[in-house]
């Protein structure tokens, strides 16, 4: 299969994403309890051809999927119309006994995720980003010294080149978010050797980017998700408040303290003109910004469910643009950290390795 050929199916997943049975289901739930659970943070993450792939199976779009996930005598595969290719499913972490066993998942061989934190100051009627399918399950954040213990406890058991990753909600505004990330990092440096990458909103306070460094973060996601100003005040009414001219002074500033590619931006394919993403992507690579492009779903549980997905070939393209705009810029996504160097749900990091020829 060409290579062409792959990135057309991890597109296809990534936008439509893969229908699944119960009886499938039920014989992965054990190493994956989240399997029939609904958004993002839910996603199924797998190896397909060799690369990561973050996969929705549990939403209504993934019902009319023309993927299938499926069980075999010899494991797992993915299957379309003509053809179908082995699924490696990423093991279930040691068990510590912690608040940990439930929140940390491996999202690539050597990367660990954990969302700390699903209660949003943007969570309001009014406010919430319209894409959004994060559901409130507890109040504040998971405390600081309790996550560090866990993850302590994790580390005794995992090699420390694993990367740590961070992502969650924004609990009371982006700069109490800040002070948990420095606070949290202090904690983990105490024990913990590997690379430490936080996703968040940015703080008013840029000054808190210089903490985030001293404290031991190695790199940092901030994401526009929407360039237009406009368009993103539509889709994220109460997000869409923080300044355009800030997400750069932010990027900027994060670029002088963690380097060039060390700090990324999500934008959202299928919910923005083409163009907008194509000049956002130019503008971003250009001060070393590591632009990460993701397909709108339309979860079950977000105020766009039914709407449609992002068209595949459209994807394709534009993850193809941006290849180039890496290469070009000397952004590699080996070199990156956490979620940007995983990959898994997005496809530039394909495209930066497999160009169309």
């Amino acid at each position: 299969m060409t290579t062409k050929e792959i990135k057309r199916i991890k597109s296809g997943l990534l936008c439509l994403g893969c229908s699944a049975s119960k009886e499938t289901g039920d014989s992965l739930v054990a190493d994956m309890p989240y399997f029939f659970e609904k958004g993002f943070s839910h996603s199924v993450h797998a190896e397909l051809f060799g690369a990561n792939i973050a996969i929705s199976v549990s939403e209504r779009f993934s019902e009319v999927s023309p993927y299938e996930l499926k069980k075999t005598d010899g494991g797992y595969v993915v299957a379309w119309e003509g053809g179908s290719a082995p699924v490696k499913f990423f093991p279930r972490l040691p068990r510590t006994g912690t608040v940990v066993d439930s929140l940390a998942k491996y999202h690539s061989p050597d990367c660990i995720t954990l969302w700390p934190s699903t209660s949003c100051c943007y969570d309001k009627p009014g406010l919430k980003c319209k894409f959004c399918s994060l559901l409130a399950e507890s109040g504040a954040p998971v405390p600081a010294e309790e996550l560090a213990d866990g993850l302590e406890k994790l580390y005794e058991k995992v090699p420390h080149s694993h990367a740590l990753n961070f992502s969650g909600a924004t609990y009371k505004n982006p700069d109490f978010m800040a002070d948990y990330w420095i606070g949290l990092t202090r904690l983990l440096r105490r024990f913990y050797t590997g690379s430490i990458s936080i996703e968040f909103a940015p703080p008013a306070d840029l000054g808190r980017l210089d903490a985030m460094k001293d404290a031991g973060v190695t790199n940092v996601i901030m994401n526009l998700e929407i360039a237009d100003p406009r368009l993103r005040a539509e889709i994220c009414p109460g997000k869409g408040r923080i300044p355009y001219e800030h997400y750069y002074a932010a990027y900027r500033r994060g670029v002088e303290l963690f380097g060039r590619g060390q700090v990324s931006s999500v934008l959202i394919a299928g919910l923005q003109p083409y163009d907008d993403i194509v000049r956002e992507c130019e503008k971003m690579t250009e001060i070393g910004v590591f632009p990460t492009i993701m397909p709108f779903r339309p979860f079950d549980d977000s105020d766009l469910a039914g709407q449609p997905m992002c068209d595949p070939d459209e994807y394709i393209r534009i993850s193809e643009l941006l290849g180039g705009m890496l290469r070009a810029h000397g952004l590699a996504p080996q070199a990156m950290q956490g979620c940007t160097k995983c990959g898994g749900c997005s496809l530039e990091n394909d495209c930066y390795y497999h160009p169309e020829r």
